[in-house]
């Protein structure tokens, strides 16, 4: 892919490359050329070579259906590397080690990759009895605070279509499998603006979750506390939630994420 301007409105072709990128990246579903084309202000044959160039290399990908184009395999675990290498700044490793340090229990981020959630980034407490979870581990869905926290942000559809290619498996008596279940309890958090894990991935284990957002208020990542049930209840982790929300204004500033 060239560099030089091309004459055509946009800049470069790694300008024009970025910007269809961006829109495509923000896409709440698979974008047809026509639209792209509109959106960015180029003719049609310009954004259909360059989709071209970016669906060799996997960035992108034409849906399903053929009627679109959307984020693909490798734009996916670009958008994966390029938002960890920022949560592991150690502005960001710092405001995690104070909230650690304030509340007592281990404090990770997380956001949303393909079925399972990852954390990017974990401070863990001093306590010798506590869950040892490195950066870099997965963990379910729809049995973490986090993990319900994310799914909450998807369409119905979206989530509808993630949550049947799942195996709900039911870890302790609280997990919720039943997809009605975990609609109602999406809406919910939606409606509060956090999340609980009561006892739902292991016995004895809570964890309080609050949204990581963007300027433009969509959730990005989570930031979590989580801690054995009998040195801190779920109702008395949720006394911590101030922390926690203002941890998560300060980890997205200096992710860039308000920029």
């Amino acid at each position: 892919m060239s560099i030089e301007t091309d004459g055509e409105r946009g800049g470069t072709a790694i300008q024009k490359a970025f910007r269809l990128m961006h829109v495509l990246f923000s896409a709440p579903g698979p974008q047809p050329l026509s639209d792209l084309a509109e959106q960015l202000d180029m003719p049609k044959p310009s954004v259909h070579r360059l989709l071209n160039q970016l669906e060799e290399v996997g960035v992108v990908q034409r849906d399903l259906a053929g009627r679109g184009y959307t984020v693909g395999p490798s734009g996916v675990r670009l958008a994966v590397e390029a938002l960890s290498a920022r949560m592991r700044q150690p502005q960001v490793r710092s405001i995690m080690r104070r909230l650690v340090d304030q509340i007592g229990e281990s404090c990770n981020l997380s956001i949303l990759n393909d079925d399972e959630v990852l954390y990017l980034e974990r401070v863990e407490c001093d306590w010798p009895l506590r869950m040892q979870l490195s950066a870099g581990s997965r963990v379910p869905i729809h049995a973490t605070a986090s993990g319900k926290l994310l799914i909450a942000q998807l369409t119905p559809r979206q989530r509808q279509k993630l949550l049947q290619g799942l195996r709900l498996e039911k870890f302790t008596p609280n997990t919720i499998t039943d997809p009605e279940a975990i609609e109602a309890e999406c809406a919910a958090i939606r409606a509060c603006g956090y999340s609980i894990n009561r006892e739902e991935y292991h016995r004895g284990l809570i964890g309080v979750s609050t949204p990581i957002s963007d300027k433009d208020g969509a959730v990005v990542a989570t930031v979590s506390i989580h801690a054995p049930v009998f040195r801190m209840s779920a109702d008395a982790a949720l006394g911590h939630l101030p922390l926690l929300q203002r941890a998560a204004v300060e980890i997205a500033e200096e992710a860039g994420l308000r920029d």
